[in-house]
């Protein structure tokens, strides 16, 4: 079982097609997920106690959404050294439900929540909304290599939440 919190919605604003990899490079499944409103969780959800407050942490720094969907299309033909081996129906499965793992890191669910005209996680397809009790917030440091100071993004818990 694992260990989740909602810290917020992924919200697809239209339907989306996803593509679910494998570990053979050729391998695929295409997963259409209706428009809606997605729980946005962090697996072995805990707080940072960093100098800027409460910092929310979890497995790799990331969030992750759970999209059940229809296949649209696949291929799991077989194959040799890359090359297609006999024939393979990509709509054998069509229509069939299937499951697409959105994830993002935190600091860019907080970046495009802090900069959506111009972060580089954006899209027009979907956006983030936090539950009232985080916060995204620029985090400052200085760097270790050339002693500039840097800013990146965190999601933190609301100092009136405490």
């Amino acid at each position: 079982m694992k260990n989740t919190k909602q810290i917020g919605w992924f919200i697809l604003k239209e339907d989306t097609e996803f593509t679910n990899t494998y570990e053979c490079a050729a391998w695929y499944e295409r997963v259409l997920v209706k428009a809606g409103r997605y729980p946005l969780e962090v697996l072995d959800y805990k707080i940072r106690e960093i100098e800027e407050g409460k910092e929310v942490d979890g497995y790799i720094g990331m969030a992750t959404v759970d999209l059940t969907g229809i296949i649209t299309s696949d291929e799991f033909g077989a194959r040799f050294c890359g090359v297609p081996v006999g024939t393979y129906d990509n709509l054998q499965n069509k229509g069939k439900e299937s499951n697409h793992v959105f994830h993002q890191y935190l600091y860019g669910i907080a970046d495009a929540l802090l900069r959506p005209d111009n972060s580089l996680y954006t899209s027009e397809k979907w956006e983030y909304e936090l539950l009232p009790e985080y916060e995204p917030r620029d985090i400052t440091f200085i760097s270790s290599i050339d002693g500039r100071e840097v800013t990146t993004h965190g999601i933190f818990v609301r100092e009136d939440s405490l």
